[in-house]
């Protein structure tokens, strides 16, 4: 009764998503820290619900590696390569013996996500399923999260082991704000993944490329090893802008229709980078 009075809600509707959608819009006046931490709650589970429901079974991405058969049982025998190894030798040496083994593909993602005034309420909630649906499909060590308005708040970091649960609770935490700058976010995303150890390194922007606050974040975009940018077709955009920084990261620009599709457009990409 509470949530429905201070949330203003509607009692015959209301559900975990529902809260989710209404916990960043602007309120005059102060709600009881309990109950918006209760509140918090409920909305973190509604998203990790439609997140899971996405992506399904979690299957890590794997890569099949060829090396010398170092101990017995270490992956399978590849009888082709040793036998070629073999080939003209009376007896065979120790490294002509070669094994498959399959590992996980390891990729370090950081992702920047606009959390400015305008993406209050329900656009903040539908991010928050697209952040979630990345962090179910990336091992926590290789997942950074950056949200950005005026300024760039890294809210996750790479080998920070994080669950989900606790990313999405970070991104209902901080509120809806301030103004739009892209070139701080691309700076804070880069600065992050230099400091992962893993070769395969992916930038992914959410933002309509309008930017009200920092300088043109081109020079930034063009410094990404590989940048995808989810560019959110709501009323101003700036898909110049957003093709352009893509293009130069090494990556491409994927446009979102409306925020409903976001997640789903989020689940692809990562199944694309991940294979």
């Amino acid at each position: 009764e509470q949530i429905v009075r201070s949330y203003e809600l509607d009692p015959e509707n209301l559900d975990g998503w529902m809260i989710a959608e209404n916990l960043t819009n602007i309120r005059p006046d102060p709600i009881d820290p309990d109950l918006k931490a209760y509140a918090r709650k409920l909305a973190v589970r509604a998203v990790l619900q439609r997140a899971f429901q996405l992506v399904g079974p979690i299957r890590p991405a794997k890569r099949q590696v060829a090396e010398v058969l170092s101990e017995p049982f270490r992956g399978e025998l590849d009888t082709e390569r040793t036998l070629e190894n073999m080939i003209g030798k009376e007896y065979p040496d120790p490294e002509d013996w070669i094994a498959l083994r399959r590992e996980q593909k390891r990729v370090q993602i950081a992702l920047m996500m606009d959390t400015s005034l305008s993406m209050s309420g329900k656009k903040l909630a539908l991010a928050a399923v697209a952040a979630a649906v990345l962090s179910l499909k990336v091992p926590s060590k290789d997942f950074a999260l950056i949200a950005f308005e005026g300024t760039a708040h890294t809210l996750s970091h790479l080998n920070s082991q994080e669950s989900p649960e606790m990313i999405v609770d970070k991104i209902f935490k901080h509120s809806a704000r301030g103004y739009t700058n892209i070139e701080a976010a691309l700076r804070a995303g880069r600065e992050e993944l230099e400091k992962g150890g893993v070769n395969r390194k992916v930038g992914v922007l959410i933002t309509d490329g309008v930017y009200t606050a920092g300088a043109n974040p081109i020079e930034e975009a063009s410094l990404f090893p590989r940048l995808f940018v989810f560019l959110t077709e709501y009323h101003k955009v700036n898909s110049e802008l957003c093709d352009r920084m893509a293009r130069l990261g090494g990556g491409r620009s994927i446009p979102v229709k409306g925020y409903e599709d976001l997640p789903q457009k989020m689940l692809e990409m990562a199944n694309q980078i991940l294979r």
